[in-house]
């Protein structure tokens, strides 16, 4: 028999319209490469189910997707902000907490580090190239596998330790950001703009959010698989 694969729970996308629940290539297969065991949960459950979810699976993946409703971190909904979907919301928020409470390694995705700051109780730009100044472009016109930008990261991170460097380029789909950082969490990049780009919480086994989309990165360069490996490693030891 093989060595131990853990159990990663991973949060699916989700169309109202033709009642699919499904998942981009990407996520499951660089949790199957970094040595995990994908597991795509429902988009709709009672929380009685999620909670079993919780204790069986010994990590969460957030994957990409819509906007947050702005309910969630206590503002109305505006002009631009785009598609929600409720059900993800309740599920994220749901495992996300739970999650951090239980000390399960959590891996934030785009939309993930975003569900990560807003769970905690931090706020979230609706809009970055309305409510910010001087932005770059972050919904970039490029493979998407393409670095297009930038980010400055912090020294001893584990966003650090992944590029073994302060510098680094990532690719970049996103319209909202993180704003107001969630008590527990700090800052480990940001991008040019001041955008931020990674938060990590600092007394977690594993609570990292990234806003660029490292599944879709790592098959074009392995780098971008290391924060896949280090989530994985840290599953394995819980």
């Amino acid at each position: 028999m093989g060595s131990y694969r853990p159990l990663i729970g991973v949060t699916p996308w989700y169309d109202y319209e033709k009642s699919l629940t499904y998942i981009k290539r990407g996520y499951l297969e660089g949790v199957l490469k970094a040595g995990g065991l994908p597991l795509l949960l429902p988009a709709k459950a009672e929380d009685e189910v999620l909670s079993e979810f919780i204790e069986r699976c010994d990590g969460f993946l957030l994957s990409g997707g819509p906007d947050v409703d702005a309910k969630y971190y206590g503002e109305e909904n505006l002009p631009f902000n785009e598609e929600i979907s409720p059900y993800r919301d309740h599920m994220e928020i749901f495992i996300a907490k739970k999650a951090l409470e239980c000390n399960k390694p959590i891996f934030g995705i785009c939309r993930g580090i975003q569900i990560l700051n807003v769970a905690m109780g931090g706020t979230l730009y609706q809009d970055i190239n309305s409510q910010m100044k001087n932005t770059i472009k972050h919904s970039q016109e490029a493979p998407k596998w393409y670095p297009t930008h930038g980010i400055c990261i912090e020294k001893g991170s584990r966003v650090w330790e992944s590029f073994k460097s302060d510098r680094a380029r990532v690719n970049s789909f996103h319209h909202q950001a993180v704003k107001d950082v969630a008590p527990g969490f700090f800052i480990t990049s940001k991008a040019s703009d001041g955008v931020i780009e990674s938060i990590e919480h600092g007394n977690h086994r594993f609570a990292v959010g990234v806003q660029w989309h490292p599944e879709l990165m790592w098959q074009e360069d392995i780098t971008y698989l290391r924060l896949f490996e280090d989530f994985i490693k840290a599953a394995g030891k819980f």
